[in-house]
């Protein structure tokens, strides 16, 4: 009798184990959570270099991101559609800006945006963990890869702090004369929060060439 009881509870716990590695939210998705009416607006921040010129032009512009609509993909995954209007007068008025699709399973989060195919999360979720983002969908492109250099970091902007962040870093070279970098950070029930994009030429130091662009999470209605 003692001896069945012991089976059935191991067979519980396997069970169990298996349950647990099949929910998304275990693996990671909690960082990238997807509601049909949910939206996040951003500061799009931009500063431009002109080296030829010898100006810094700096503009800010408000993102909208709203989940518009959810649909079965051919795969039958649950796929989301996410709108993104942009607003050019500080929220006066907006203009369409792009649209994307989300599908989170059980290897990570897969976004489509013109067309081409980005894993930006990787399940599981853990430090250092890397991977090919276009890999599934265009082998040439396995130059690239993306790896998290943070897992449940703090991380905080003018507006929010967020306890629980995972930073994920697309790309970082950096000599005497140039930097390119491009990191986003995702915290936890809230999705992207932070990204920046910069790709700088310092061959006069005085006077660079290029640009920094950031998105940072200002408003959210999950």
């Amino acid at each position: 009798m003692a001896r069945s009881i012991l089976i059935f509870i191991v067979v519980v716990l396997v069970f169990s184990c298996r349950k647990s590695v099949d929910n998304y939210a275990a693996l990671g998705a909690e960082y990238y959570p997807l509601r049909v009416g949910s939206e996040r607006n951003y500061y799009y921040d931009s500063t431009r270099y002109n080296s030829l010129l010898k100006t810094v032009s700096k503009f800010r512009f408000n993102i909208r991101e709203t989940v518009r609509d959810s649909f079965e993909d051919q795969a039958g995954l649950m796929t989301y559609r996410l709108e993104q209007f942009i607003s050019r007068d500080s929220g006066r008025s907006y203009q369409f800006l792009s649209l994307q699709t989300v599908t989170p399973d059980a290897y990570g989060i897969q976004r489509v945006k013109d067309n081409r195919r980005d894993l930006v999360l990787s399940f599981p979720i853990r430090n250092l963990r890397s991977w090919y983002p276009f890999s599934f969908w265009n082998d040439s492109l396995k130059e690239f890869r993306y790896q998290y250099n943070g897992v449940a970091k703090a991380y905080a902007n003018d507006w929010f702090v967020f306890p629980n962040t995972v930073f994920v870093n697309q790309r970082y070279d950096s000599t005497f004369i140039f930097i390119r970098e491009n990191r986003e950070f995702f915290a936890r029930d809230y999705g992207m929060v932070y990204r920046i994009n910069r790709d700088i030429d310092f061959q006069d130091p005085d006077f660079p060439e290029g640009h920094v662009v950031t998105w940072s999470l200002y408003r959210f209605y999950p």
